[in-house]
Formats: structure tokens, sequence, C-alpha cells
């Protein structure tokens, strides 16, 4: 403000009383402005997309996609009140050339209920629900069970305050599934509750065990059985238990030194009960509405995203952020079905995921399943699961066929025929069957090509049969110590010699003190153990010496230090007509016996073992290892200069 002199005449006079009265309407003016704007909420561009709690403020702001509407509200209310709580009427914006509607509650609270009222400009479903269609939040992540099938969410936070056991994500994954071995379960059907608490209580058993990665069935929102059939791509399956209950489950097994990977469906929508379902009431040519349109086809499960959408491509990538960043953080995703995805938008999903989490783990799922479809065109995944080993163990060797074809199609797997490109890390060996071979939805009968889904014990003879518990003792082994290469699965009650097959009415069975489970609990042990000790039979490349079709035998080096030896049929040697195996190269003279399946611990007998465990007394004489060859089993020398 200027100041008048002393001297002034009487119009300055009247200026200097003027000027402080409207220096203070000015002041008021801008205070009031800076007031407002202190109390105004963000703009769109601050919030995520979904329901979000403030920062450094109270309450919850909200921010949708949504291409066709004239008004949208938010209307919440208290669990435990009828009447609702409060309406946010959302304001429209254009962010990013798309049409985002957002606004803010200060009195919304954790664990409100909410849903949102859309007055859409395009409603292809005014005859069946009106003018005003209620729909979920796509991006919540949590709905209630007593909410499941209403439209209602859960405000939650998104692991903000969560009191994690390390300061960020330890990534177990990142060096590497080489040294890894896996273990697959439905958190619904694990343990009697079917909860991620009660899963969490058992991951001291896996742990026991040996396992150091476990892969969990999908654990959002569906509407089938198995978790595959996703009515949302981001809310936790509320009969599981909530979000921190998840987190709880992560946090559990990084603290045991368990990474923790989450099989994720993002090649179709649920076919029952979908919350994206004509989500605006926007559906042309009833094709589902805008995450499903553009000339998505349908799969045998459900409709196909629509994938040219870029809004539905951000929502996928938003999906796999959830679980890697610090909201879950989860050691790695595997994706299931991707042929049933663009490969243009599996390489550009996985780009983006590399760039923001390097040291996350993807797996794949192709079926038919050909490894080449990742090696030639390598769409960005560290692994794929594979099918095929256990359909070739099946067809052949259950069946007592073996011979040269099935000789020549274990050799296959042994030299990684179906890897995506060398290294022994690459592929994700399920043999003994997981949820898709061991799954039944028929009740027992067969599917529709013709094929039985059982535990591996019972598609050999049962648990029962002592020739069946060795054939399975023999395969798992041949997938852990050295004869097929890659990162050894096993599906829940695989461990235990559960019989029948899997399904929701069909849990696992915790039968763990009986003494068949005990014999292949401490086999799955000592597998275990042994690649922890000797982490070269797993790393090393895999060489085959020797191959006796006759007789079933291969003989594979890895490296010049260790011979592994896989023998599936009835014949045996032992005592002074010993078996004469070819060696090739190795590090010295004389080897000891390390491993034998058919130890008397799992099941076998003593005198299987050709020397006393880890004495270095075996002798290679003119190039050929003398060894006691038992019936269905496999072995590990370990080779040691004098």
């Amino acid at each position: 403000l200027s100041c008048a002199s002393e001297t002034a005449s009487g119009a300055n006079v009247l200026m200097m009383r003027v000027q402080p009265l409207r220096c203070a309407v000015l002041l008021f003016c801008f205070a009031d402005i800076l007031g407002n704007r202190q109390l105004a909420g963000p703009s769109p561009s601050e919030l995520s997309l979904g329901a979000t709690r403030l920062q450094n403020r109270p309450g919850y702001g909200f921010k949708l996609w949504v291409p066709h509407a004239n008004n949208i509200e938010i209307q919440l209310k208290d669990p435990k009140e009828e009447a609702l709580k409060s309406v946010v009427k959302l304001e429209k914006a254009e962010e990013n050339g798309r049409p985002v509607w957002y606004g803010v509650c200060p009195e919304a609270s954790a664990g409100d209920h909410y849903q949102v009222a859309i007055e859409s400009s395009w409603n292809d479903c005014f005859n069946e629900e009106g003018a005003v269609i209620y729909r979920r939040d796509p991006y919540n992540r949590f709905t209630p069970k007593e909410k499941f099938h209403e439209k209602w969410c859960a405000l939650t936070d998104r692991g903000e305050d969560f009191a994690w056991s390390q300061p960020e994500n330890p990534w177990l994954l990142r060096d590497g599934l080489g040294r890894h071995s896996m273990y697959e379960m439905h958190i619904g059907t694990f343990t009697p509750e079917g909860t991620f608490s009660a899963a969490m209580e058992k991951l001291e058993h896996l742990h026991w065990l040996g396992f150091t990665t476990v892969e969990v069935l999908p654990v959002t929102e569906y509407g089938g059985s198995w978790g595959y059939n996703p009515r949302s791509c981001m809310a936790i399956h509320p009969h599981y238990g909530t979000p921190d209950d998840f987190r709880k489950f992560v946090d559990k097994a990084h603290t045991l030194g368990i990474a923790v990977v989450v099989d994720i469906v993002l090649n179709h929508g649920s076919s029952k009960f979908n919350a994206l379902w004509n989500w605006d009431g926007y559906s042309a040519d009833g094709q589902g509405g805008i995450y499903f349109d553009l000339g998505a086809d349908d799969t045998p499960w459900g409709r196909k995203f629509a994938f040219n959408r870029p809004e539905v491509q951000d929502y996928l990538m938003d999906a796999c952020r959830m679980y890697l960043g610090n909201e879950y953080r989860c050691d790695g995703l595997r994706f299931d079905s991707v042929h049933n995805m663009p490969e243009w938008l599996v390489s550009k999903l996985n780009c983006d995921i590399k760039s923001e989490f390097p040291a996350a783990c993807l797996i794949a799922e192709t079926v038919p399943e050909d490894p080449r479809a990742l090696k030639e065109r390598d769409l960005g995944y560290d692994a794929i699961f594979l099918h095929a080993p256990h359909f070739d163990v099946v067809d052949w060797f259950c069946a007592q066929k073996g011979g040269e074809t099935g000789m020549s199609k274990l050799s296959g797997a042994i030299r990684q025929k179906y890897f995506p490109r060398s290294g022994t890390d690459c592929a994700i060996n399920g043999l003994l069957g997981t949820h898709d071979q061991v799954g039944c939805r028929k009740n027992g009968g067969r599917d529709a090509d013709g094929r039985l889904h059982r535990f591996f014990v019972d598609r050999v003879g049962g648990p029962d049969n002592w020739h069946a518990r060795a054939k399975t003792r023999m395969w798992w082994a041949a997938t852990s110590c050295g004869i097929l290469s890659g990162v050894p699965m096993c599906f829940q009650g695989t461990e235990t010699l559960q019989s029948g097959w899997w399904h929701l009415d069909k849990p696992m069975q915790w039968h763990i003190d009986h003494p068949n489970a005990q014999q292949m609990m401490a086999l799955v042990r000592a597998t275990h153990a042994l690649r922890k000790e000797q982490p070269w039979i797993a790393l090393n490349q895999p060489e085959i010496v020797h191959r006796d079709d006759s007789n079933n035998v291969f003989g594979v080096k890895r490296g010049a230090e260790f011979l592994c030896v896989f023998h599936s049929s009835n014949a045996q040697w032992e005592g002074d007509g010993k078996y004469r195996i070819n060696v090739g190269a190795t590090t010295g003279p004389v080897a000891r016996q390390i491993f034998n399946s058919q130890a008397e611990e799992f099941g076998g007998w003593e005198a299987s073992w050709t020397a006393k465990k880890g004495d270095a007394s075996i002798r290679v004489v003119n190039g050929q290892l003398p060894i006691n060859l038992p019936k269905f089993s496999v072995l590990v020398f370990q080779f040691v200069a004098q």
C-alpha cells in the first residue's frame, strides 16, 4: 500500500483513509480464496481410479471411468444402518482424453459400504433395471460375504497402514526359480476353514517340507468353482478373508523365506455374476459393454475382455500392479491361459510390469503347449507352466507302455524339449499333476477328452499299493533330483499321497500322521534338502550318458560331478549282479551315493543302497559304475577324487 505524506492535500488525506479499507477487503477476499482452496477436494489427476483414502484429511476420494453417463452418485451407508449415510454427486472431467467422474466424501470411513448409481446416457439395461442402474466399483478391493450377490462394496485402505515385518518387498524370486520348489494351493480347500488365516497357519508345515514358493490359485472374487471366472479383477474373494488377511499370509510366507506367486486371470470375465457386465448401461449388440465389446470373442469360460480399449488395458495392468506393489507385495504372477490374449497385449503388459517391478517373476500358461511361442516371439515371461510331461507319463508309463516311445518322450523332457529357451529354471514342472489334472468337475467321471482327473498315486494303483507309492516317489524324485529339468511343483495333497480327485467337496486331507503320508513327506523333505545342499543338481545342464530302453533306465549327468539314475521297471539288480551304467567324464574315479528314492525311511528297503549313504567306495570301472538298481527308483551319485 502506498502511504501519503504528512503534507498531503485533502484529497490525499481521503485516499489515506480509503486505502486501508480497500486493503482489508482485498485481504479478506484473498484469505477466502485460500481457505476455499484448502477445503476443496483433490483434482482428478490426484486421485487413483476407484475409492482411495484421502491423505492428510479425513474421507475418501472416488474416481471412475464412465463413458456413458449423465449423472453419477456414490451412495454410502454404515453397514450397521439401513439408511444412507451420505450421497456424493460426482463431477465429470476429461483426463488424457477419457471421461472420468470424481468427487470426495469427508464423512466416508473404512468399513462403510458404497455403491455406484449411474444415470446412463446409453441405457441398454433400462427395461431390466430402470433409468438409474446400480453397480460395483470395478476397482473395489473388497465386498463383504453378506453382500456377495449385491451391488455394495466396502471401503478399505490399500495397505498403507499395514505393519509389514520387512521394510519392503524382499523379492524372493529376483535371482530366478532354479533353486526353488513350488507348492500349488487353493485357499478355499487347503484347510477345513478355507481361509487365508487358516492357510497361513499351515505355512510352517510347507517350510518344514522344504518348499520355497507357494502358488495360490486365484484369490479375487469369482463366479465359478476354482477361481478362474473373475467377477472383478481386484476384489479379494470374501469367503477367503479380507485384504489384510491376505497381506498377513504373504507377510508370514516371506518371514519363512517362502515366495508367493498369485494365479491371475486376465483373459476373460466370469460367465456368472460378472460385476463388469454392461457396467455403465451401454451394451451395443449385447456384447457386454465397455469392458467386453470391440469384437471380443468368447472363451469356454466367459467373454474375453475388450483388449483393444486403452482403459481396459490399464485396468488389467492395475490388477497386476496391485499384487506386485506395496499393496500385497507378492513375488510373482502366474498368467492363466495367455493363449486367449493377443500377443501384442501380453508383450506390452510384461514390458510394463518388468519396467516397474524388475524383480517380479512372470509365469505363463499356454495351451496347446508350444514353448516356441515364447521363445521365438519373446513375450517377456520368465517361465512357462508345463502340462505335457504329465500327459506323457500318464499315457506311456502309467499305462505300462514304456518302451522306446515312452523313453523317447522322457528323453525329450530331459533335454528340455518343452522349454522356451535354454536354462533349468524357465519351466514349472507339475509332472505329478496340477490343479488341472488332479481337479475334477465331473464327480470322478471323464472329461470331454475322455481323460480321468486324479491324484497321481491313484493313477498307478492307489496309496495302499506299495508299487503305486514307489512310482509316485520315483516321479517326484525325477522332477526334483536331476532327471527332469524345471522347477518341481506339487499340488496340495500329493505330498501326503491323497487319493481320489480334488474339487470343492474334495478338500485337502490332513492325514499327515498316516505311515504312507509320513514316508512320502520324508521323501519330499529329502529331495529338497539335496537340492539345497547340492544346488548344481538342478542348475547344471542335463546330459544323457546312458539309455536302456528295454529296462527303462536313464543315466543323466549334471556337470561332471553328479550322475542321476532313473529306473522305471519292475526289474532289479543288487548284490553280486550289479547294473553297469555309463558315466561319461567325471570329476573323480570314485562315487558315493547321496540319494535313493527306495531308501527304507521312504518305504523301500535298506539293501537297495549300493553302498552306505555317503561312503565314497563305488569305483568307476571301464567308464561304467556298477550299482544296485532297485525297481521304480531314482538314485543320485556324486563323483569324488581319491
